[in-house]
């Protein structure tokens, strides 16, 4: 059983390794309110050429369970080149979200996730589906009883020992 751990281990850092994904650091981000609009502006150090997933959400200092994604977004966000150049997101406001933004602790949390392309199914998601298959198959193996042992037909007494 050691044995299947280990194996599982082994492959469970095989998968975790072959992430296409590279998170940046933390973007410093500063936004202006206009007429029912705010204005997010932001930038960061990175590949030019490459295309990036940027994500921005509301979050309030005094309040760190407070996450607001904004619906209405437009400009540098989603997926794009915006490395190394000014970018700026418009969120147009809903009534809803307005009524939300009383207060004046309020930051933008603004993440971009490089997106490396690849082609077809990624290598680990057939890594990982033969650990679960060799994993499974290895319990199965190795959980086996002695043929000498049988279950007992069912409604009735178990079979005795054999004699010596």
């Amino acid at each position: 059983m050691e044995k299947v751990k280990f194996i599982f281990l082994i492959e469970f850092i095989l998968v975790l390794s072959g992430q296409n994904i590279i998170a940046q650091g933390k973007i410093q981000a500063s936004f202006n309110y206009s007429d029912g609009k705010i204005f997010v502006f932001y930038e960061f150090q990175g590949d030019k050429i490459k295309d990036y997933e940027v994500e921005v959400k509301l979050k309030r200092t005094s309040d760190p369970s407070f996450v607001l994604i904004p619906e209405n977004l437009a400009g540098d966000v989603g997926e794009g080149k915006f490395a190394d150049r000014k970018n700026k997101v418009v969120w147009e406001l809903n009534p809803d979200e307005e009524a939300m933004l009383d207060g004046e602790d309020f930051y933008f949390d603004v993440t971009a996730l490089e997106i490396t392309t690849g082609g077809g199914i990624p290598w680990y998601y057939f890594a990982g589906g033969a650990a679960v298959a060799g994993g499974t198959a290895a319990i199965l193996l190795l959980g086996k009883k002695n043929s000498d042992e049988t279950a007992p037909p069912t409604g009735s007494f178990p079979i005795p020992p054999v004699r010596p």
